[in-house]
């Protein structure tokens, strides 16, 4: 099941991806020859709309084969647009998969809650040994106060690394006890693995997706310096960048699947936003570097050959990066 759900997510992900290019060019009156969901050998295959609708064989992609974008069709279809409408069919992908993680994060929001940090801190973990143990915290704890302050955020738990006598307020099972714990001069580590707290909050849609333009927005910057980060450090050789291909995906669509239908739109809107910020790299073959491109012709004169050259180079570049982040998945799931 994690694969199929992996295929629809993506499959999803993808054919939204491509609509965007479609509609933004027919709406400029611009033929679209072909639409494909998949690379490769076409599976199925039905005209409509003047377009032939495809379904192929490598579901890791797919293309809207628009007019105009070939040096042989230099002066028609989308090579006759004027640059705003190059633009727009350029980056309709994009703002389509955008548009599709604010509106499920905006259902989330109104279904499940926002999810908001109480300040509290969650034992996920009490080392054998430890203070902490000594102190009688156990896995599950839910870290209310230390010395009669409630905690304001769950990294106040550090301020039990302070010589002398503290108390513990936790909540156990529904139950509040105090417990009391002892540190001295020459400790360095309490002794457990905790997370933050959360709860959930019930918005309305349209205040849901007011937040949620508005988080990933905030964290925008964030992302992109992680995806980056991570790409450098996948060319690097790097096992730990944080960056997962394909198989990876799959064993991580496998896991939200036990976790319920929320976890796997959470991990929809995930693909969706680091598809769009992907794109948007200025690297050849994606819409960011034929945005590039498209900027640069208007100071410099690229020949169509020139450009798919680029292009043809930048596909190249592509795939060689598929398959180390692949080998990588793989050297992670056999523990290598």
């Amino acid at each position: 099941m994690s694969l199929v759900w992996f295929l629809i997510i993506i499959g999803v992900s993808i054919f939204v991806h491509e609509l965007g290019h479609y509609l933004a060019a027919r709406v400029q009156g611009v033929r679209v020859k072909a639409f494909s969901l998949g690379f490769g050998p076409v599976l199925l295959r039905r005209q409509a709309w003047g377009t032939e609708w495809r379904l192929s064989a490598i579901p890791l992609g797919g293309y809207a084969d628009i007019e105009g974008l070939l040096p042989e069709e230099r002066g028609r279809g989308y090579d006759a647009l004027p640059f705003l409408g190059k633009l727009l069919v350029l980056v309709a992908g994009v703002l389509m998969n955008i548009l599709l993680a604010w509106g499920l994060l905006a259902f989330l929001f109104s279904a499940q809650g926002v999810p908001e940090a109480t300040g509290r801190a969650i034992i996920l973990e009490v080392l054998p040994g430890s203070v902490a143990e000594e102190a009688g915290l156990r896995a599950g704890d839910i870290l209310v106060a230390i010395d009669g302050t409630p905690l304001a955020q769950a990294q106040g738990i550090e301020r039990v690394k302070t010589p002398g006598e503290h108390t513990l307020t936790v909540l156990r099972q529904g139950q509040e006890l105090t417990l009391s714990l002892t540190w001295k001069e020459g400790m360095e580590r309490l002794g457990v693995v905790y997370q933050p707290e959360v709860a959930f909050r019930r918005v309305g849609f349209l205040e849901g997706l007011g937040l949620a333009v508005g988080r990933t927005l905030a964290f925008g910057p964030q992302m992109v310096k992680a995806l980056v980060g991570g790409l450098l450090s996948v060319l690097a050789g790097n096992p730990d960048n944080g960056v997962m291909g394909p198989v990876g995906m799959v064993a991580e669509t496998g896991r939200a699947a036990q976790e319920g239908l929320f976890r796997l739109l959470e991990l929809t809107v995930a693909i969706n936003l680091s598809l769009a910020l992907f794109n948007l790299l200025p690297i050849p073959a994606l819409d960011g570097g034929r945005i590039l491109i498209l900027f640069l012709s208007r100071f410099l004169r690229i020949r169509p050959e020139q450009e798919a050259m680029v292009h043809y180079l930048g596909f190249l570049f592509l795939i060689l990066l598929v398959i180390l982040v692949t080998f990588q998945d793989l050297r992670r799931l056999l523990g290598g």
